[in-house]
């Protein structure tokens, strides 16, 4: 994915650390803007019993649980991932799409909730159904990602969504149309949404808090909240494709940057959930020792941002993705395009 690993004079410090410490030559890629996109590209050779030329990809992490159903990843030799089993969080650990990260280990990860701008909405939000308040009519956005909008829908409605039916999905369904048959939304979207909520086109929308961190950095009177509801915990895996031609180098980069050290650095420049909380620690010594007020600010700031490093309450209030499987995939995929084509 674009900017998700840091940067600096067009390089990356932690590339540029784990070869020189490795010996491991790196070729790194920001090929994948859309998780269909570059599935689709790589399930054929998959398919087919053949390599796919990636050593490791960073797809989401309902992709991942697809991927684990048709056996198309390289199992986990956690031998040889000590720095994962003694930093990763434990919100990410044994998830729902990966039972025991068998397959996979977070990269970043993030939580789908609601962002606002408080100056143009008025008041405090806090639950989904702000997103279908009237007067905010013309001025919401809804995500393109069926699996975000759906099941923050389904939170709306009570359901949990692990537990979620086709009945339910179809309930889903019409409390989107009713929402954007009443002129409510404005527009279903991807990243763009960020410049919507910018701008001011946008007064309230789902979002992603690693997106709504960096915007408030220059405009504090844009929120992000878990909804009362529930929020949705995501995760963006490293994974090995099977058949990869160096799993063993695969494993060391994945090992590499689960050291706290390397963790903050990549937080640092990414701004999303870190897996590895013992990273806040070396964040704040990097405020700490920073000779420019204004990275130290920095620094302080994403420490103690809930958006990076999110507290117990708020873990407490999040959801795991359902792993669908091909059939339920299809008709929910179904039934969301009905809503965002109209």
């Amino acid at each position: 994915w674009p900017l998700y690993i840091d940067k600096a004079h067009g390089r990356s410090p932690t590339l540029d650390m784990f070869e020189k410490e490795t010996g491991i030559e790196v070729t790194y890629k920001e090929v994948i803007n859309d998780n269909q996109q570059f599935f689709a590209a790589i399930q054929e050779p998959l398919r087919q019993g053949r390599p796919t030329g990636w050593d490791i990809t960073t797809l989401s992490d309902w992709v991942v649980g697809k991927m684990v159903q048709l056996e198309w990843l390289e199992k986990l030799d956690h031998s040889l991932l000590p720095n994962v089993t003694a930093n990763l969080g434990g919100s990410f650990r044994d998830p729902a799409y990966d039972p025991g990260n068998a397959h996979s280990v977070p990269w970043q990860g993030g939580i789908t909730g609601i962002a606002y701008n408080r100056r143009h909405t008025g008041r405090e939000l806090g639950s989904v159904s702000d997103l279908w308040d009237d007067r905010f009519a013309g001025h919401v956005g809804m995500l393109t990602e069926m699996v975000d909008t759906m099941n923050l829908t389904l939170l709306d409605l009570g359901v949990e969504p692990l537990e979620a039916t086709l009945d339910d999905a179809e309930r889903a369904q019409r409390k989107l149309l009713d929402q954007r048959e009443a002129g409510i939304v404005r527009g279903y979207y991807g990243n763009e949404y960020i410049d919507g909520l910018s701008r001011g086109d946008l007064w309230a929308t789902m979002a992603w808090s690693g997106d709504i961190f960096q915007l408030q950095l220059g405009d504090p009177d844009i929120r992000f909240v878990v909804p009362d509801e529930g929020g949705m915990l995501w995760a963006t895996p490293l994974q090995i494709p099977l058949g990869a031609a160096h799993p063993r180098d695969a494993h060391a980069f994945m090992d590499f940057v689960y050291d706290p050290e390397i963790a903050a650095q990549i937080t640092e420049w990414v701004g999303y959930i870190s897996p590895v909380p013992a990273g806040r620690e070396v964040i704040l010594k990097h405020a700490d020792a920073a000779k420019k007020p204004a990275d130290a600010a920095y620094l302080e700031s994403l420490a103690s941002s809930p958006l990076v490093f999110p507290t117990t309450e708020m873990k407490a209030n999040l959801h795991d993705y359902k792993v669908l499987s091909p059939d339920e995939e299809e008709a929910w995929n179904d039934l969301f395009q009905v809503v965002v084509q109209g």
